[in-house]
């Protein structure tokens, strides 16, 4: 009897795959636990719930959005009834620099007295008095100033919350009405000696002791209540009680009481500031066409296109006549602003030598001599290395002064691409007229 054999069955036991939707569902709820918080916004139509971490009570400040392009909210008022105490509240953007409000005798932001702070990374935080005695940041001393400020637990504190930062002091005084607000470059913060880096931007504008503003929507009052729980005021970091005693007396009426000039108009307004940085970019938007590109463009005139008489003489005095104007200008724009810094002094100095040569170059074209003299050819040697001096040293400084006034790097490479061009192409034309 035949037998029918049959196979075993092998019984494969396949793991059914994890949908792809889950995995992505997974991804997705793990990369939204590590995002950072989202910006939290500030506005007078808002509350001020800082909790404990404002040593001072901000409720019934009068609060208005004076740098709107920066949104800068600012919140001020006494610090009780018939103290001579002031609050002051201000709230921007946390870019990782620093933010400041000065207080200003005369509108300007040299010789104001300022308050500054800024949180790091690890979230340790400080809040200092500077004296804005120049536009450098040697000039503006940390820890001085003519600002009466409260000390110990009342001291000047900044307060990291919600990507905002909020820098909170009191001082005593009538407080000057005209106010500059400055934002530190992103992600740069003042050294251990305290320094401020140069900001990136400022604003000036006038506060109205009486409580009304103009120019920044209607009044409102921060609200908020010192009594809130302390898990709301948790949400903050990088409280500091930095005292910042000023050197000067801020109650003296002779000074402070400049304040009183606005006092009798409801006014909150602000203009856009960046004086000194439209001065300092006047001045080296001159000085770059005037040494870095006219005094080349001349040069380049005279050597190569002799051939075209007299189309080059013309051209060249044209050039460097014009060049000539535009570098006095240049220099007088620098003079007037008013800094005394040590690098900048060395810049000044090299300016001011480009600027000799200049002047020599425009006496030697007056007292040019004759081609057939013996003396021309003595002038033509002086008139050609005093020319190639100026134009060295002109361009070199223009890269100096790039650098001294911190502007993006940007300005750096596209004139330095168009020196590496320029000097290409001499090289070239150099080549041509020695073998023509």
């Amino acid at each position: 009897m035949a037998r029918t054999m049959r196979a075993p069955k092998h019984v494969v036991q396949q793991c059914t795959p994890l949908p792809l939707f889950s995995v992505f569902l997974i991804a997705l709820c793990f990369a939204a636990s590590n995002l950072p918080p989202a910006s939290s916004a500030d506005s007078c139509s808002n509350g001020l719930s800082l909790g404990s971490l404002v040593p001072f009570n901000t409720t019934g400040l009068t609060c208005f959005q004076h740098w709107s392009s920066q949104d800068f909210v600012l919140r001020f008022g006494k610090a009780a009834p018939g103290s001579n105490a002031w609050s002051f509240v201000l709230s921007a953007p946390d870019n990782g620099g620093y933010i400041s409000i000065g207080f200003s005798p005369t509108g300007r932001m040299v010789g104001s007295s300022a308050v500054a702070g800024w949180v790091t990374a690890a979230g340790a935080g400080s809040a200092r008095q500077y004296y804005l005695g120049g536009t450098t940041s040697r000039s503006c001393p940390p820890d001085q100033g003519k600002l009466t400020l409260a000390s110990g637990a009342a001291a000047p504190t900044v307060v990291s919350k919600g990507s905002r930062l909020y820098l909170a002091f009191q001082l005593a005084g009538q407080p000057l009405t005209d106010v500059v607000y400055a934002m530190g470059p992103s992600g740069t913060l003042p050294g251990s000696n305290g320094l401020l880096p140069q900001h990136q931007d400022m604003a000036t504008g006038t506060i109205s002791l009486s409580g009304g503003t103009s120019g920044g929507g209607s009044p409102a009052t921060g609200g908020g209540d010192d009594d809130d729980d302390g898990g709301e005021g948790g949400e903050g970091k990088g409280k500091s009680n930095r005292p910042g005693e000023g050197s000067g007396d801020g109650g003296d009426d002779g000074d402070e009481g400049k304040g009183q000039r606005r006092t009798s108009s409801a006014s909150a307004s602000s203009s856009s500031g960046g004086a000194f940085q439209s001065a300092a970019r006047r001045h080296g938007v001159l000085a770059l066409v005037s040494w870095g590109v006219m005094a080349p463009a001349g040069v380049a005139l005279a050597r190569f296109f002799k051939r075209f008489d007299p189309f080059w003489f013309y051209a060249h005095v044209v050039a460097q006549g014009l060049g000539f104007l535009l570098g006095v200008l240049g220099v007088v724009a620098g003079f007037r602003l008013d800094d005394d810094e040590g690098p900048v002094i060395t810049h000044k100095a090299i300016g001011v030598a480009v600027l000799v040569c200049a002047f020599l170059q425009v006496m030697a074209l007056l007292a040019r001599p004759a081609k057939e003299t013996k003396a021309r050819r003595y002038w033509n040697w002086y008139h050609h290395n005093v020319g190639r001096v100026a134009v060295v040293l002109g361009v070199a400084n223009i890269f100096y002064g790039l650098s001294l006034a911190n502007e993006r790097q940007e300005w750096s490479y596209v004139y330095g691409i168009f020196i590496g061009v320029f000097a290409v192409v001499y090289l070239v034309l150099e080549e041509w007229r020695r073998r023509h």
